[in-house]
């Protein structure tokens, strides 16, 4: 018998709903969330300093978009590095990226501060630091899965996600303040020691690996398994065909978002990343509100009018001639981004058997890494015309297609998502075991 995950409110026997306080209770979690915030704070930061720096030594938008594409392109890898962390204990793997991430950053940092910094170091430590960040899905976020009740796992990554939003205010106006003042280095080493947080956190983790089926098939099997899992759900295949689109059409306009502020705005480096910050903060109220109010019943609904909110708002930012304009739509949008970033992970942890989780997950990173394809799209446009019309190109087309897919996969609009996959599921094996009679 197929049984899907727990009721709102299920926890066990006997035991009333959760509170929202009661994840941070869980040391597991916590230090999950700990790493999360760390890293986070350090990615928005690096992305900044990593684009401004690209654009003095180069003087190429395109270059910018071309560091954003190899960061992200390993996670064209997510199913793989899902299979691999089936297999292997994921603390230490976990652990082992950000000692990875400690090095890449003290390198950067020696580089710039020697004065030896040249465009393919840049583009080398964003591969490398992309590489790490493809194994966040298929480990640390499966983690979160694997440490909490299923009924908190919409809170969990709710809260993780209002975690990384409130870096995103902070790691901007950071790197920013840096570049304009003790300059990229300083970001650089600021890594090192967020990073080097990052990895203590992990090692002092009281984690043990929840018991797993004995895996008796090869990877390349496991993965066709993992695939053939997922089309078996409408909720996870229309999860990731908007996440493909969010990411091909609608978030490379943030590799474009700071050039467009420094050139078209004529703002300094701070304000530029104070734009990247209030983007953040809109993020991180976006998620406080999700953790108080979202229920399983709103995650699909959540994710696809967020999705619409941050595409709308890149469309207005790219025709924007006033800073303080640019201010409040990137502010909106960043409500946008909390309700895709938070319902993402929920809604695939959430529809996923414990057993296949880290290959969804997985497969959400792979899909993630096809996003490097709108950097490189946006890159060319903003070299061909200029950035502010390739971010409407991109976006205008990201509207269009995510409007498309709500059509098509009506399951996205629908409050009784869960319960609609899981009667789904229970008809396919039905319908399995009929016909192997």
């Amino acid at each position: 018998m197929i049984s899907g995950p727990p009721q709102m409110g299920e926890s066990s026997p006997g035991i009333g709903p959760p509170r929202p306080v009661s994840i941070v209770k869980n040391p597991q979690f916590v230090r999950l969330w700990a790493i999360g915030g760390f890293t986070s704070t350090m990615m928005w930061l690096d992305m900044l300093v990593i684009a401004l720096l690209t654009l003095d030594l180069t003087g190429s938008p395109f270059l910018v978009s071309l560091t954003f594409f190899l960061r992200f392109t390993p996670m064209l890898f997510g199913m793989g590095i899902g299979v691999i962390a089936d297999r292997v204990n994921r603390k230490y793997m976990m652990a082992f990226g950000l000692a990875v991430q400690v090095v890449v950053a003290a390198v950067l940092a020696s580089l710039v501060l020697t004065d030896a910094i040249e465009y393919w170091h840049l583009a080398v430590g964003a591969f490398i630091t992309g590489t790490v960040m493809a194994s966040e899905f298929p480990v640390r976020r499966t983690m979160i899965g694997e440490v909490v009740e299923p009924d908190q796992v919409g809170r969990a990554v709710a809260l993780e996600s209002g975690t990384s939003a409130g870096s995103r205010i902070l790691g901007p106006i950071i790197g920013g303040a840096f570049f304009a003042t003790v300059g990229p280095g300083g970001g650089f080493m600021l890594g090192v020691v967020l990073y080097g947080l990052g990895f203590l956190t992990a090692l002092s983790m009281p984690y043990r690996p929840p018991e797993r089926e004995v895996v008796s098939t090869g990877p390349f099997q496991q993965i066709r398994e993992g695939v053939s899992y997922i089309n078996g759900s409408r909720l996870m295949v229309s999860t990731l065909v908007v996440t493909l689109l969010m990411n091909i059409f609608g978030f490379p306009y943030v590799s474009q978002q700071p050039v467009v502020a420094r050139e078209h705005l004529m703002v300094n480096d701070v304000l530029v990343g104070a734009l990247q910050s209030i983007e953040g903060l809109g993020a991180f109220i976006g998620a406080t509100l999700i953790v108080v109010f979202a229920r399983p019943g709103h995650y699909t609904r959540i994710y696809l009018y967020g999705s619409l909110l941050f595409l709308v708002a890149a469309v207005v930012y790219s025709r924007s001639d006033w800073y303080w304009f640019s201010f409040g739509t990137v502010f909106l949008g960043g409500f946008g981004m909390a309700s895709f970033a938070a319902m993402q992970s929920a809604i695939m942890i959430y529809a996923a058997s414990p057993s296949m989780r880290a290959r969804v997950m997985g497969s959400v990173a792979m899909f993630i890494g096809l996003g490097p394809i709108g950097q490189i799209i946006i890159g060319v446009l903003a070299d061909l015309i200029d950035p502010r019309t390739a971010i409407l190109i991109t976006a205008g087309i990201g509207l269009f297609t995510v409007l498309a897919s709500a059509v098509v996969f009506p399951i996205l609009r629908s409050s009784r998502a869960m319960e609609l996959d899981r009667e789904h599921r229970l008809a396919r094996a039905r319908e399995s075991q009929d016909a192997s009679r």
